[in-house]
């Protein structure tokens, strides 16, 4: 079980998340809902030990943690190969064979990052989130800039890491990605957080409301 408890953010003495409060198990997917600004990103950060809570505590070991930001964390200017080689080093890893081959990007590693698509930028950037084989994955709105192609796509990546035993941890605004995969669902709402069992209870309560 991972428990998020009582956790607070200020900046600037302006409150951002104000006495957060969840739970859920190492094998769910955690999708987190909210406008922009709301304290999605915030809440993502202090989950993977990125920013420090004002108050309030996560039982998350940093260490199983892959994050992957909204902005990929990817040398434009490099190869994929170079890029996978570099995060294998820092995460001391040796062997990325297999990842490679799972996200099919093997035909792809002498190409520059620049010249991929989004989409592909998305499976390399996850690629070297899990060289450390985290258990948990935290994503920070994944389906940013993608088509509807690649969204797919990415569901279906989202849904092989829980295959494999993986937690995911993502945030979204768009509905159509909040409920497609079997998850639990949460909206940031006036700096509360509170759980969702439906688009139309999303809707009726935070959206419309």
């Amino acid at each position: 079980m991972i428990e998020i408890k009582n956790i607070s953010k200020s900046y600037k003495n302006r409150l951002i998340l104000d006495d957060i409060s969840l739970s859920f198990h190492e094998e769910d997917i955690v999708v987190i809902v909210g406008r922009n600004g709301a304290g999605k990103s915030t809440l993502l950060s202090i989950l993977a030990g990125f920013v420090k809570a004002d108050k309030g505590t996560a039982s998350i070991n940093k260490k199983e943690v892959g994050f992957i930001p909204q902005a990929d964390s990817l040398f434009e200017d490099l190869t994929v190969k170079d890029n996978i080689n570099f995060w294998a080093n820092i995460s001391n890893t040796k062997n990325s064979h297999d990842l490679i081959k799972l996200f099919g990007i093997d035909e792809y590693l002498k190409k520059k990052v620049r010249e991929l698509s989004g989409g592909m930028k998305k499976r390399v950037a996850i690629c070297t989130a899990l060289l450390h084989d985290p258990k948990i994955i935290i994503m920070d709105e994944p389906f940013s800039g993608l088509d509807m192609f690649y969204k797919n796509e990415l569901l279906q990546m989202i849904a092989k890491l829980k295959e494999m035993g993986k937690c995911i941890i993502y945030t979204s605004h768009n509905t159509d990605e909040i409920f497609a995969l079997e998850s639990k669902h949460y909206v940031i709402s006036n700096k509360k957080i509170y759980p969702i069992e439906s688009k139309e209870e999303l809707y009726e309560k935070y959206i419309l409301a």
